[in-house]
């Protein structure tokens, strides 16, 4: 099971609170996903972790970037700035602290992608802050197991609002990775992972 030290924990709250009054200060916002070690810190609801596909929304290939729209993607640095609109001159709503974390890409504009993150928010965001890098979130307490089977071994309990890389999803279960732990969990307890069509 991942867990955090508890003085740990109050340095991290600490310096967490300091940082936060500094940004809000200058009118930002700060999304700091929880990474293995302190998602005891993170606070997510579970509700919110559905894909955003209006009814009238049909999966189309875009002309800018002549990929799938919607489609999953992973911000690829550990500091992306999430803005109102798809240009620097727009204002930073969100500024997402994860590397790894899954999004769903359900616009396009030029090089600017409008993205949907977990909780449901919507931003735009650059190009080149997504990667190809294939991961979920978990959207519930899970167990890993070492087959695609309840019957078999656990390999490890994991939190809700843990990153993980997808290795590959077959049927009901994806095969995952988190910090070198391999697996296999149900594919309803991942956010990132459910088929788009």
């Amino acid at each position: 099971m991942f867990s955090s030290q508890n003085a740990h924990f109050r340095c991290f709250i600490t310096v967490t609170l300091l940082l936060l009054t500094c940004q809000f200060s200058h009118g930002l916002t700060t999304k700091a996903y929880a990474q293995a070690h302190d998602e005891d810190e993170f606070q997510i609801e579970s509700a919110s972790l559905t894909p955003y596909i209006h009814q009238e929304q049909n999966r189309r290939i875009s002309k800018f970037s002549s990929m799938p729209v919607p489609r999953y993607a992973s911000l690829k640095y550990g500091e992306v700035n999430g803005r109102l609109g798809p240009s620097i001159d727009y204002p930073i709503k969100w500024q997402y602290q994860r590397s790894g974390l899954p999004v769903l890409v359900i616009r396009e504009s030029g090089d600017w992608r409008k993205i949907r993150d977990p909780q449901g928010d919507e931003v735009w965001v650059h190009e080149r802050m997504l990667g190809a890098r294939r991961t979920g979130i978990t959207s519930e307490m899970l167990v890993m197991f070492q087959k695609p089977d309840q019957e078999t071994r656990p390999i490890a309990e994991v939190s809700m609002g843990v990153v993980a890389d997808i290795a590959e999803c077959e049927g009901d279960w994806c095969r995952i990775d988190i910090d070198g732990k391999r697996g296999w969990a149900t594919r309803n307890s991942i956010w990132g992972v459910d088929d788009l069509g």
